[in-house]
């Protein structure tokens, strides 16, 4: 069976998807998206249209940090102009035009879309990622604290799915769908949300992610 590794060799020249701009709009018409107030993007740089469309359809997005090292950054909509939004939704303008989330302000969201974007995605949901695994914590992260919605959904940004399994680690996060330019392929509905697994985070890794840190002092008080 293959690694995770020689699948994002196979995978890495076939994910590169050409039209984003027709996949953002297939997302803008897909109902779980027309109905959800509050929506969670990926920083990925492909990702870019999908989060200008957001907050240009009056949506809430909160956008993961750099690492998540200071946590999840939020964004209203209309409160950037129009010119601004492309350097407002990328990791450099976030720190510009969006506000940092207290752990405490987390527990006051309620987002109920989280989109990401996959080198692949298996006929069972599961994804290959950078293999920095951000997108995984950032979903249980926020689950964790209470700023899910109580049926969130999940997406990925892909290639249509494989037919063959990829290999999956514990802490792996099924989507719900994958939309790629041909529209969208969907899956049963996810039995479970995702949860932080603290047996496979080493202390030193936590320490440097903020949400994670203040969720792992709950358990630990005497840190």
């Amino acid at each position: 069976m293959k690694t995770k590794e020689e699948w994002r060799q196979l995978c890495q020249a076939a994910a590169q998807l050409t039209d984003l701009g027709k996949i953002a709009e297939t997302i803008r018409h897909l109902p779980p998206y027309r109905a959800c107030q509050q929506i969670l993007v990926s920083p990925a740089p492909a990702l870019s249209q999908v989060r200008i469309n957001a907050l240009l359809d009056g949506k809430e997005l909160v956008i993961p940090g750099p690492g998540l090292k200071e946590g999840f950054y939020h964004l209203r909509p209309y409160a950037v102009p129009f010119t601004k939004l492309a350097f407002a939704v990328s990791l450099k303008g976030l720190t510009h035009h969006g506000q940092l989330l207290t752990h405490r302000e987390l527990a006051d969201l309620s987002i109920g879309l989280l989109v990401t974007e996959a080198l692949a995605v298996d006929r069972r949901g599961l994804c290959l990622g950078d293999g920095n695994g951000f997108f995984d914590l950032s979903c249980a992260t926020l689950n964790q604290a209470g700023a899910l919605s109580a049926s969130p959904i999940i997406w990925a940004v892909s290639p249509p799915p494989l037919s063959e399994d990829l290999p999956n680690d514990p802490w792996d996060v099924p989507v719900d769908g994958v939309i790629g330019p041909l529209g969208g392929t969907f899956f049963p509905p996810r039995e479970t949300l995702p949860k932080l697994l603290w047996q496979h985070l080493a202390e030193q890794r936590i320490k440097k992610m903020t949400p994670l840190w203040k969720e792992w002092g709950k358990g630990h008080p005497n840190r």
